[in-house]
Parts: structure tokens; sequence; C-alpha cells
């Protein structure tokens, strides 16, 4: 079964451990995380690095081995040693940035094959803010989608997912403008800062600090920390 683990906002946060535990529980690998900061290449190895050593101390205060893996181009996610090592690991996690940044790095490569590979044999994909968006459903071939989701890899092929859901309700017409062309028979789920679903893709559970809202068939709902929903 797959297993999937998707922040809103704070990545490498001591708020995220407890559910990062839960996951790490279930997972079939090597009982290591590897972590990703592609999202981030674009703004300098500075930023780059800055996220992999908050990665690195968050897990080493968890006391759960991890490796940073150096994907920052295209070039570096056909590379076989990099797919090869994600496809080992128990938690493949990709940190924020730029969504789109991510998806045109990973998109048909052998890093995106390997990842999927893991998945399907029970290691858990963790992806927070960009990182989470990219799991979201692929533009139809018919252009329904939007342009907002062009960055959707499939993972979760039903569903599209915002992120700092709870920030973007300050700025007026952020949130309608952000689901306004994501098809009605779909899902939408808003993740807030600092919180965190997991789930198989169709079953959830909420977890952190506040919640998530739920869009279908236009109909919104809400679920807070501890409690459950479903995505068909």
């Amino acid at each position: 079964m797959a297993t999937f683990l998707l922040l809103g906002s704070g990545e490498f946060e001591p708020w995220s451990t407890e559910v990062e535990r839960t996951a790490l529980a279930g997972a079939v690998g090597d009982g290591s995380v590897v972590i990703l900061p592609t999202a981030s290449a674009s703004e300098g190895d500075t930023v780059f690095d800055r996220w992999a050593a908050m990665g690195l101390e968050h897990y080493a205060e968890a006391e759960v081995p991890a490796e940073v893996l150096a994907v920052k181009t295209r070039d570096d996610a056909m590379r076989p040693d990099m797919a090869e090592r994600a496809e080992r690991a128990s938690m493949i996690y990709f940190s924020g940035g730029k969504p789109s940044r991510l998806a045109d790095v990973l998109r048909d490569s052998m890093l995106f094959a390997a990842i999927r590979r893991a998945i399907d044999r029970g290691a858990v994909y963790a992806g927070c803010s960009a990182g989470a968006m990219v799991a979201s459903r692929e533009r139809d071939a018919d252009g329904r989608g939007g342009t907002s989701w062009l960055f959707g890899l499939g993972l979760i092929p039903h569903v599209s997912f915002g992120v700092h859901w709870d920030r973007a309700a300050r700025i007026p017409g952020a949130q309608w403008w952000l689901t306004s062309r994501i098809p009605e028979d779909s899902w939408f789920v808003g993740i807030d800062e600092r919180t965190a679903i997991l789930g198989d893709g169709s079953t959830w559970t909420v977890h952190g600090v506040r919640g998530v809202t739920i869009r279908h068939a236009g109909q919104l709902s809400r679920a807070e920390t501890g409690e459950a929903f479903a995505t068909g």
C-alpha cells in the first residue's frame, strides 16, 4: 500500500517528528530517509545547502539515519546512482521551493521511476510545500486542470494539493484563483502551514498544528488535527 506524508509548510521542524515516526514505522526499505532539496536548487547552492543541513540535523536529533541526494538538475535526476539510492530508502523527502522547477527535474527521469517503484513496494513519499504540490494530479490531456497545476506528476492521480493554505486565505482572492480551474469532479486538499496529512492517497489523517480544507463537487469541508478524511 502506498504511503504519502504531505506538509503545508515547516519541514524539518520539531512539530513534524511524531508524524514522521508514525510514517516510518510502517515503511519498507533500509530504514533511512533520503532528503532532496531539489525544489530550492534554482535559488543557488547556499539555499540548497541550508535546507540539506536542516534536514540532516532534524533526523540526527530524531536518531533516524538520513542522507542528502544532491539532485539539482535534470542530468542529476538521470543518474543511476541517485535512482538506486532513492529506491533503497524507507522515506523519500522533497522539501520546499519552486514546484515547477521540481516537476521539470523529475518528470520522466530515472529518479522518478525509482521513486515510483519505492512507493509501490512500501516506501513513504514525503513532501513539504513544493514537494507536496508535485504529488498532485497531472493536467488533463484536454487542458483541464489549469496552469496552476502544470507541475502535478500524478503520484496521487485524482487530487490536487495546495499548501500554506491558511496564509493564502489572508490574500483576497488567492484561494479562489488557485482552485478556480481545477475540474469540479476532482478533489482538492489545501494544507495549512505546519500541518501534515498522512495516508494512502484515498484515506488520510491530519497531524500538526492546524487543519485542511477539502473541496469536491462544489462542496467544501474541513478536517482538523487528529481527524480523518477521505478523497474518494
